[in-house]
């Protein structure tokens, strides 16, 4: 019974930077709309309704509220280039390539096990840059071994 619970979705740090950047980046979207459809209304109802003789409105808009409600979606379409969805693409298409060159890497093969290195995940990259340490409760120096090979490694003492 202990892998029933729910599984916690593990990201890495750089894919936790790009949604709060993306998020951020999609709130500037919708301030950036937001103030465009505002000036859109005071100058239809200052100086858009003088060229109503030349320009009427089409019958569905009649109001500049309506036009400035028209505009904010406009401009959200005309603005979504902003959003970066290819960054993406091209940070998976970056670690994909990462995965290769371990796989490919002749350094990482093992003669006494003879076998190379397999890079099961695309982010195992910066899965390895990260040396999670921690310490007891009463703050002592923790031990960190290492395995690699089937061959066990002493202990780093850090203090």
């Amino acid at each position: 019974m202990q892998n029933s619970g729910r599984t916690k979705f593990k990201r890495t740090s750089i894919d936790r930077l790009m949604n709060t950047l993306v998020l951020w980046i999609f709130g500037f979207l919708v301030c950036m709309g937001v103030i465009l459809a505002v000036g859109n209304a005071v100058w239809e109802r200052e100086v858009g309704s003088l060229f109503q003789r030349y320009l009427p409105w089409d019958t569905p808009v009649d109001n500049f509220l309506f036009s400035a409600f028209l505009s904010f979606w406009s401009y959200v379409i005309i603005l979504n280039t902003v959003v970066p969805i290819s960054l993406y693409v091209s940070v998976e298409v970056i670690r994909l390539g990462h995965s290769y060159f371990i796989n490919w890497d002749q350094e990482m093969f093992c003669s006494q096990c003879n076998t190379a290195a397999e890079a099961r995940t695309t982010t195992l990259n910066e899965e390895l840059g990260q040396v999670g340490i921690g310490t007891d409760t009463a703050e002592n120096a923790v031990c960190v071994c290492v395995l690699i090979c089937d061959i066990f490694h002493p202990c780093l003492l850090i203090v």
